[in-house]
């Protein structure tokens, strides 16, 4: 007879704790991973399935309002003595349950991008919470203590209940989740953060890139996306800028490296030969507030900024944006963008269809909204209001 051979041993509770522990860091990172985490807990911890599910289909709020109204908060009745046992668990850990199914809840709402999701648990949390939380008159010590004893009753009436081992993994898991949450909601904000800055420097008219410690591109604005595309007088590559030849492609690097390594503001001319002009390029240093941590991911930080202007971009204000700034009339706006371009005031008024008498007059009123007293000022006036930011 061939010996058996031996059986794997099934993991115990304290290896999935530990490896719960990792799932835990590993969502942080990977944020779509947090609904799988939170159903891993939930068979370490106990209860019905659904209740750790964000998938889970919730009851229409029409069926859950009449079941409400109907007095139908659960199948399982509380005797005398199960109301004492519910008092003394709710007083010994009524707390730390409370607690760990917060988190839990809000780890999970945290990593949802989509927003029916986000309402799905949104509903969840108020449809098993809204038991549990006391009056906002009582003492606090009070509201704390009858929160988590109606809590636990609404879990317990829908057949949710928690044994020792439940609470002793919640007690292990809770730390790891409390900071993973903190850590969660930092990477939110700072992402949130980003995307808001994002959004503001796509509204510039000038290009702007920002490059790394080592001067290769991190990030650039929509601006400076567009002026890339148009040609191939300047491009942007893992190796850093690249020029339309070998000597351009030097220049453009000595350019950010006099930026980032030596601290010095420098500007550059990138000739784009007979058919365009050439784009002015600026680049400076950027300091971190955060020393420590541009050192240890200097990969990831902006060590510099490069700002990149195409002077063959028509980049005026609307003459919405004129009327606004100077309680200009239509006329008088469009009056004043012709003279920033260069129109003279005959060219200007033949374009608008008007008599050389009406522009003149026009203009007059003109200079005195505007605080101007000839031609010239009032175009390098035109051109500083707020033709740094894109219209479209």
């Amino acid at each position: 007879m061939r010996a058996s051979e031996p059986q794997a041993m099934a993991p115990t509770k304290d290896t999935l704790l530990l490896t719960l522990v990792d799932r835990i860091y590993q969502s942080i990172e990977q944020p779509e991973q947090w609904p799988a985490t939170i159903r891993a807990i939930g068979t370490v911890i106990g209860g019905r399935p659904d209740f750790w599910d964000s998938a889970h289909t919730a009851p229409s709020t029409k069926a859950n309002a009449a079941s409400h109204e109907a007095g139908c908060h659960g199948t399982l009745f509380l005797s005398r003595a199960d109301l004492r046992t519910l008092d003394e668990y709710a007083q010994e850990f009524g707390e730390l349950i409370v607690r760990f199914l917060k988190i839990v809840f809000l780890s999970t709402l945290t990593s949802q991008s989509n927003l029916k999701a986000r309402e799905l648990i949104g509903f969840r949390m108020t449809r098993y919470y809204l038991e549990g939380f006391g009056p906002l008159s009582a003492k606090p010590e009070t509201s704390a203590s009858r929160s988590a004893r109606n809590l636990i009753a609404a879990l317990w009436e829908d057949g949710r209940t928690f044994d020792s081992g439940s609470v002793r993994a919640m007690h292990l898991l809770m730390p790891h989740l409390n900071r993973a949450l903190r850590l969660q909601t930092r990477l939110n904000t700072d992402a949130l953060r980003a995307d808001t800055v994002s959004g503001a420097l796509d509204r510039l008219t000038v290009g702007v890139v920002l490059v790394d410690r080592s001067g290769l591109p991190l990030w650039h604005n929509r601006r400076a996306k567009e002026i890339v595309g148009r040609s191939n007088d300047l491009r942007f590559s893992s190796a850093g800028f690249v020029g339309r030849t070998p000597a351009h492609t030097r220049a453009l690097r000595e350019l950010v490296a006099a930026a980032v390594f030596g601290g010095a503001q420098e500007v550059l001319a990138v000739d784009r030969g007979d058919q365009a002009r050439a784009l002015l390029l600026v680049a400076s240093p950027l300091k971190s507030l955060d020393s420590a941590q541009a050192l240890e991911d200097c990969s990831q930080t902006a060590g510099g900024v490069v700002f990149i202007c195409d002077p063959d971009r028509d980049d005026e204000p609307t003459v919405e944006s004129l009327q606004s700034a100077f309680k200009l009339t239509p006329r008088e706006a469009q009056l004043a963008i012709a003279i920033a371009r260069g129109h003279g005031l005959s060219a200007a008024a033949e374009t608008m269809g008007v008599a050389l008498t009406t522009a003149r007059t026009q203009l007059q009123q003109t200079f005195a909204k505007t605080g101007t007293n000839h031609q010239a000022e009032l175009a390098a006036l035109v051109h500083r209001t707020l033709a740094h930011l894109r219209h479209d």
